[in-house]
C-alpha cells in the first residue's frame, strides 16, 4: 500500500531534488523529467503544486526567503537597531545553496528570470525586514538617514550586487579582494545610515 505523503513534505521533497540538480547540472539543462524522476514523484504530482520550471524556481525563492527571516528571527536578541542590522547581514553574506542557483543563472544568462525571482523575495520578504529595522534606527535615534527608507534599501542591495563576484567573474577575483569590498561597503553603509566607522563590523 503506498504511502500518502503530506503536501508540504512532497513539496520539499521537489525543491530538495530540484536545488540539487539546478546547482549540478544548471537550471536550463534541468527538466521536469528529471526533477520528478529525482523526487520519486509522477509529473502530475509535479504539476499539481507548479504550473511550471520557473514557477518552481520562484517557490524555492519564497521558501528561501522565508527560511531566512526565520532565522534572522531567531538572531534579532541584540538591544538596538545597530545590532539588528548587523544579525541581518552576517546572515545574508553567509553561504546559502540559493545564492549558488541564482549565481548559476547568471552564468547561463538567465537575467530576467534571475531579476524577477530576486525582486519577489525582496519585495515579499526581505525588504520588510529592513525597513522595519531603519524605522527602530530612526526611532531610536541610533541612524540618521541620508535619503528615505526606500533609496536606502536600494542602496543596500545594490552595493551587494557590487561586491559579491558572480560565476563568471569569480575566478577573477580573490577572497582578500571581496573581504575589501565588502570593508568598504560596510563602510558606505555606515555612513548612509549616519553612523560611527566600524559600526556594522563591531
Amino acid at each position: 500500500m503506498r504511502t500518502r505523503k503530506d503536501p508540504e513534505e512532497r513539496k520539499r521533497e521537489i525543491f530538495a531534488a530540484a536545488e540539487r540538480l539546478f546547482m549540478e547540472h544548471g537550471y536550463a539543462a534541468t527538466t521536469v523529467a528529471d526533477i520528478t524522476r529525482a523526487a520519486g514523484v509522477a509529473k502530475g504530482t509535479f504539476f499539481y503544486y507548479f504550473p511550471t520550471k520557473d514557477a518552481l524556481l520562484a517557490a524555492i525563492g519564497r521558501q528561501w526567503a522565508q527560511a531566512f527571516a526565520g532565522r534572522y528571527q531567531t538572531m534579532e536578541k541584540g538591544t538596538g537597531a545597530v545590532e539588528h542590522l548587523r544579525a541581518f547581514m552576517r546572515l545574508f553574506e553567509g553561504d546559502d545553496p540559493l545564492e549558488r542557483v541564482l549565481d548559476q543563472l547568471i552564468a547561463e544568462h538567465q537575467y530576467r528570470l534571475m531579476e524577477t525571482i530576486w525582486q519577489a523575495m525582496r519585495e515579499e520578504t526581505m525588504d520588510p525586514l529592513l525597513i522595519r529595522i531603519l524605522e527602530e534606527g530612526v526611532a531610536e535615534g541610533s541612524m540618521k538617514l541620508a535619503a528615505d527608507r526606500k533609496t536606502v534599501v536600494h542602496f543596500f542591495w545594490y552595493l551587494y550586487d557590487a561586491i559579491f563576484p558572480t560565476e563568471e567573474t569569480l575566478a577573477a577575483v580573490d577572497e582578500d579582494a571581496i573581504e575589501r569590498n565588502l570593508a568598504l561597503g560596510h563602510r558606505l553603509m555606515e555612513t548612509m545610515l549616519g553612523l560611527e566607522a566600524g559600526a556594522l563590523t563591531a
